[in-house]
């Protein structure tokens, strides 16, 4: 490192408040969508089961989309890619004030926002954040995570606010501007790889580098077909899809759920917004914990810590015990989702095609969060209450336990800087 380097902030940190910023522009509409329920529901008359499938269509019309993201993004790059999303973002957000039938809630919503927008930034940023630290990767991973519980804390209050006050097309034209406003701008300081600005990782060497790409030679899986025949990677899209499953079922349902119990619709808003404040907490420390424990450790009290919680619901019928759900609940399950690109570097190596095999991982999310978020509304619809939709929630998170504990065992690198990760351990598979 030389002495400028030295002495100058490290474009690392550039990298990471841009990520974060964009991680919690891109996700308004998606981390705010339980608070369009209700208003649908009295605008048009719509089904909640019907209105949640738009919801599930975001993440299944997705998939393709979140497979050649991180195909396309481990080969050109991913500015170009962001980019395009933030003009698809933005035209689907407005759009979405202009919607008069189901159909085009669907169009708009499932597939020009939750979809095709969103799949560039959520499969690109981890990535890409995990590529420019080698120290302290697990912290600016955490707050990279954390940033994304500030998207809903702070969107979900302000669309239902809005939404109340504003009308539905004044809120979505209004959001919809400002947030193309910040997503192109952020969009255009984010570099793929330290090389790209010619510097090397946070924390890095060119011998640990170098060193680094001779250890993992031998392990990282070059092609697509190579990442399909690792058993790892299948027990890591398992855990991801099952683990999603059961919060996703929560997230799209749980300000409908409080305001069928009498709470106000403002109220009911704020109890998504603690829900994804508290995890801004479990975000960042899990994100720490998996660059020391590994995933077999973490991801298995994750979902220990997010299936508990949910019991409350039986019991919930005041405000605040819809806010003491959220607190403990958030607090818990935002550690499910943020260790995989942790873990993922050290199973395989920063140069391993790492878009690529969290693309795959994003599939298991992507898929669970649809079947989770339809099947709230569908089985609310079937028996006019949310008892058999919490009863999902907690049953397909325990069904991810067996699957992070066939996980390997995490290796400690051989480092006297534990956050500074050389020999990434081998994966089973």
């Amino acid at each position: 490192m030389t002495a400028k380097q030295k002495t100058t902030l490290h474009y690392a940190w550039i990298i990471l408040f841009a990520a974060c910023i964009l991680n919690i522009v891109s996700r308004a509409d998606a981390g705010s969508f339980g608070v369009f329920v209700d208003p649908l529901v009295q605008l048009f008359g719509w089904k909640r089961g019907d209105i949640s499938f738009a919801y599930s269509l975001a993440y299944l019309a997705g998939l393709p989309a979140v497979v050649v993201m991180g195909w396309l993004g481990d080969r050109y790059g991913a500015r170009k890619l962001m980019l395009g999303a933030s003009v698809l973002i933005t035209a689907g957000t407005i759009m979405l004030g202009t919607v008069k039938e189901l159909w085009q809630f669907y169009v708009i919503y499932g597939l020009c926002v939750g979809s095709l927008g969103n799949a560039a930034f959520s499969v690109l940023l981890p990535v890409i954040v995990t590529r420019w630290f080698n120290r302290h990767m697990g912290l600016a991973v955490g707050i990279y995570w954390a940033a994304m519980g500030l998207g809903p804390m702070i969107f979900a209050p302000v669309f239902r606010g809005l939404l109340e006050t504003r009308g539905w097309q004044q809120t979505f034209t209004v959001i919809g501007v400002v947030m193309g406003v910040i997503l192109i701008g952020f969009s255009l300081l984010i570099y793929s790889r330290p090389q790209d600005k010619g510097l090397l990782a946070y924390g890095a060497d060119r011998a640990s580098e170098e060193k680094q790409a001779h250890d993992a030679a031998g392990i990282a899986p070059a092609s697509m077909r190579e990442v399909l025949r690792k058993r790892t990677v299948w027990l890591l899209m398992g855990c991801h899809h099952l683990g999603c499953v059961g919060h996703s079922v929560i997230l799209a349902h749980v300000v409908s759920m409080a305001t069928l119990q009498g709470v106000s619709g403002l109220e009911a808003a704020g109890v998504l917004s603690a829900v994804a404040g508290a995890s801004v907490i479990s975000r960042f420390a899990s994100a720490v914990l998996a660059a020391k424990l590994g995933g077999r450790t973490l991801l298995t009290l994750a979902l220990i810590g997010q299936s508990l919680p949910i019991v409350i619901l039986f019991f919930a019928h005041d405000a605040w015990t819809f806010y003491l759900f959220a607190i403990v609940f958030g607090l818990c399950y935002g550690g499910e989702m943020v260790g995989f690109p942790i873990i993922n570097r050290q199973m395989f190596g920063a140069n391993a095609p790492l878009g690529t095999i969290y693309s795959f991982e994003m599939v298991g999310a992507s898929t669970g969060m649809a079947l989770g978020g339809w099947l709230g509304g569908v089985l609310f619809d079937l028996s006019g209450a949310y008892t058999w939709s919490i009863s999902a929630a907690i049953l397909a998170t325990c069904l991810g336990l067996p699957l992070a504990l066939a996980l390997p065992r995490h290796k400690q690198p051989p480092t006297s800087n534990p956050e500074v990760v050389l020999t990434p351990a081998r994966a089973a598979g």
